[in-house]
């Protein structure tokens, strides 16, 4: 038995249904990653392949708002600009002459 690739889509229902139509076992408590909602976790056991796969909304990364991910990664992105800006300013300042030389 085996992890499954998670799937993100806008529309989990209707992959949940389509699992359902394709032979998963649906609604069930996740047998490898504890805590998954179980309304989204599907199952299968077959000959050749067995495991967990488990449905997400499309705006969500591990039940984090995509939202929040984009503030973060604007805020490192800013940090990473002020960073830079304040480097070139002193490596600029420190190769000007002093003055009278």
């Amino acid at each position: 038995m085996r992890k499954l690739p998670d799937v993100w889509t806008e529309h989990p229902e209707i992959v949940r249904d389509l699992l359902r139509e394709a032979g998963f076992t649906c609604g069930v408590e996740p047998r490898i990653l504890k805590g998954r909602n179980p309304d989204w976790t599907c199952i299968i056991d077959g000959k050749r392949i067995g495991g967990d796969i488990y449905i997400h909304q499309a705006d969500t990364i591990l039940g984090v708002s995509m939202g929040a991910v984009v503030l973060v990664l604007l805020g490192l992105l800013v940090a990473a600009v002020v960073v830079v800006l304040w480097q070139a300013r002193m490596i600029t300042r420190l190769k000007r002459k002093p003055p009278g030389s």
